[in-house]
């Protein structure tokens, strides 16, 4: 897979976890099922369980200040939260847990009701409204295999505790997790999640190394998604946690600013050039295969591309 240059200036032991995180082997095999032993400690206070590049599950980001933790996106059902859950209780001690999503697809908000019942669950009001209407995908995923439909078992969205239009600051106890509202790009409510003092960006699908973007081909545009990529370039992260891929730096901005460039400007050159949306999917494919010949790459994606820039 992709693999991004890494900050040197890093303390070793972020490098090392980075780095191990990073090289995972993917396998799908099993289904998507979290796997709390690959956990890694990637600042003094920021753990994330990576996905290992299998499909349907996310990075998982455990938070842990003086007085509370916070779990970024949950996995695909109760019994991958549970396994989150399990995972954090030697931190816990007496601290309060907080959980929150980048978006609502399933495998990052289903699994919220495994995370204990003291758990409090921070949405934003997009969100909220999706998981409301969340049905149809929530269906879709559970054909795709009996595994899905294992772990989903008619599991309903959860109910948030607290709900935030555009912004949220939430006081971890020495630590400050700001939670900012940047959709509708992948989805409606797309969230990034900041950890200002370890200077740490949960990104959702807005920015992940290694994978091509997915996006709200309805809602989406090109502008909205450049717009959102200089809002994470302001906030100066030093280590970029996707949805989905590679664990990343600075530089991983760089490049997904380049990439929507590229997709937004080879989508007006087809269509000036009269080519159909069909024609346009195949070769977006086809030159981003090359370009980025390592990333996670599919007509799916590209073909929502298209009818974002078409539109």
């Amino acid at each position: 897979m992709a693999k991004y240059p890494i900050n040197l200036a890093l303390p070793f032991g972020i490098l090392l976890a980075l780095s191990t995180a990073i090289n995972a082997q993917s396998s799908d095999s099993e289904g998507p099922i979290v796997r709390p032993e690959l956990m890694r400690k990637i600042t003094e206070s920021v753990y994330v369980i990576p996905d290992n590049f299998v499909r349907l599950v996310p990075n998982i980001g455990i938070v842990v200040g003086n007085t509370a933790i916070l779990i970024v996106d949950t996995g695909l059902g109760i019994e991958n939260g549970s396994r989150v859950f399990e995972t954090i209780k030697e931190l816990r001690e007496d601290k309060t847990i907080y959980t929150t999503i980048t978006h609502y697809h399933p495998e990052h908000s289903l699994g919220v009701e495994g995370i204990g019942n003291d758990a409090i669950f921070i949405a934003s009001e997009k969100q909220n409204q999706e998981m409301q209407a969340g049905d149809r995908i929530k269906n879709q995923f559970s054909r795709q295999s009996a595994a899905n439909r294992e772990l989903i078992n008619n599991a309903p969205y959860p109910i948030p505790d607290i709900l935030y239009d555009d912004n949220y600051k939430l006081d971890l106890g020495g630590l400050t997790a700001q939670l900012t509202s940047v959709g509708p790009l992948h989805t409606e409510g797309d969230s990034i999640i900041f950890i200002e003092e370890e200077h740490v960006l949960f990104t959702g699908d807005v920015v992940m190394g290694g994978i091509m973007p997915s996006i709200d081909q309805q809602h989406s545009t090109f502008g909205s998604w450049k717009t959102a990529i200089t809002r994470i370039a302001k906030l100066s992260p030093q280590i970029i946690v996707g949805s989905h891929g590679d664990i990343g730096n600075q530089t991983l901005i760089d490049t997904w600013d380049t990439l929507i460039s590229e997709i937004s400007g080879a989508l007006l050159e087809y269509h000036a050039s009269g080519f159909s949306k069909s024609q346009a999917t195949k070769e977006l494919t086809s030159v981003l295969s090359q370009k980025f010949p390592d990333w996670r790459n599919d007509r799916r994606r590209m073909g929502a591309a298209v009818e974002s820039g078409y539109r």
